[in-house]
């Protein structure tokens, strides 16, 4: 799709923060692919289990504090500083494959300090984008751009890198993600400043309290709080699926992929995102959201059914391309919603307490897949999840036939 020479002036602040998302999404997707297959080699489906939870558990526990400092410091600085915690980790992760010593439930905890990172810099890129570019009418293409790169490196060259590494050595890919750590580092660094949009100082005593803005504005806002809800349940079943889906894939009982081959599905999935970048401000000017919503969760029932119907590699290859484009569609819509109605100086605070909502859904998500894993068939825990996504799609259509329920003011 071709831009007005305006639009891509518009977004020109916003190429700084793509090679910074470029770099760090090639580190994440990379991480995403090794974490559960290196738990997976070593304590089976709970590993599985474990390091999705880590993965997902800091937004229940850390998105508080984290949009607080989001919104009282330079976003800029706080990427910065979370670029070097992510190096450390990934350091001390590879010096202990290196040893050939690695401790029992050391990948989950690396996990969990990952996704401490991951929450930080998610909030703080999300809470940088009106700041660089002030025009609301461009939001949904900057949001667009970002959300490229992201899909690309971190779904696609990511996975694709990580699986090839280990089909070297344990120590040779996490060496690798240390090295990727660095460069994401060195690119992080380079970020222009930026100011902070608050004057007043940060205090520990009011991080609590003034962190809790961002849930009052939820609150107080029928489409924010319409969305969140919808994200929590959405995102909840989803990690139901996905953490089956990874031991099913990774499991001799179940696809028996290889690291390699599991990286492969996983790139369906980013293929199907990408091609979802180049319809999603198409399908948002000429659909109202709660149409863009409910038929984006029309696709994720046919992603979440197929493994439940068949094992054949053509079909889940298939589903996984159709939920990239659902999922794309889905979070883009969502973001963009939430910068419109949101100030410049609450939306840290405000993505913190959206994002540790529904985020929080996908730690239960998890949790849940891991007991279910117990007692349930791979086929089964997939048509539950299926149905329970066609049960939210329908309460879409049937709870908000009102479709200024669901469409976002102008700030």
């Amino acid at each position: 799709m071709m831009r007005s020479s305006v639009e891509r002036e518009a977004l020109g602040p916003i190429k700084v923060l793509r090679r910074t998302s470029t770099a760090s999404s090639l580190e994440d997707g990379a991480f995403t692919l090794v974490l559960p297959v290196l738990a997976q080699q070593s304590t089976g489906n709970f590993g599985v289990a474990a390091v999705f939870v880590a993965v997902t558990a800091p937004w229940a526990l850390a998105s508080l504090p984290i949009g607080y400092l989001a919104d009282h410091m330079s976003r800029a600085r706080l990427l910065k500083i979370v670029a070097f915690v992510r190096t450390g980790l990934a350091a001390l992760l590879a010096a202990l494959y290196l040893s050939g010593n690695p401790l029992p439930g050391f990948v989950p905890a690396v996990a969990f300090g990952l996704g401490s990172c991951a929450v930080a810099s998610e909030i703080a890129r999300q809470a940088l984008v009106p700041q660089l570019v002030t025009d609301p009418g461009h939001l949904v293409p900057a949001n667009t751009e970002i959300a490229k790169v992201s899909q690309l490196y971190g779904g696609f060259v990511g996975p694709l890198l990580g699986g090839w590494l280990l089909t070297l050595s344990q120590s040779v890919a996490t060496l690798a993600l240390a090295a990727f750590a660095a460069v994401t580092l060195i690119v992080t660094l380079r970020l222009p400043h930026t100011p902070a949009l608050r004057d007043e100082p940060m205090r520990v005593r009011t991080m609590v309290t003034v962190g809790l803005d961002g849930f009052r504005h939820i609150r107080r806002h029928r489409t924010l709080m319409t969305l969140a809800s919808l994200s929590f349940t959405v995102s909840a079943v989803w990690y139901v699926w996905q953490t089956a889906f990874t031991a099913f894939a990774l499991a001799d009982d179940g696809l028996g992929a290889s690291s390699l081959t599991y990286s492969l599905l996983l790139l369906a999935g980013t293929a199907g995102a990408l091609v979802g970048t180049e319809l999603v401000q198409h399908i948002t000017r000429k659909y109202p959201l709660r149409t863009v919503l409910w038929t984006s969760l029309a696709g994720w029932v046919v992603w979440f059914a197929v493994p439940a119907l068949t094992s054949s590699w053509a079909a889940v290859f298939g589903c996984l391309v159709l939920g990239g484009v659902a999922g794309l569609l889905w979070n883009t819509v969502s973001i963009t919603a939430r910068q419109l109605v949101t100030t410049g100086e609450l939306l840290g605070r405000t993505t913190a307490a959206y994002r540790m909502v529904t985020r929080t859904g996908r730690a239960i998500g998890a949790a849940v897949a891991g007991l279910l894993m117990t007692h349930m068939s791979w086929q089964h825990i997939f048509a539950l999840c299926a149905a329970a996504i066609a049960a939210v799609a329908v309460g879409i259509i049937v709870l908000y036939r009102d479709r200024s329920m669901l469409e976002p003011g102008v700030r």
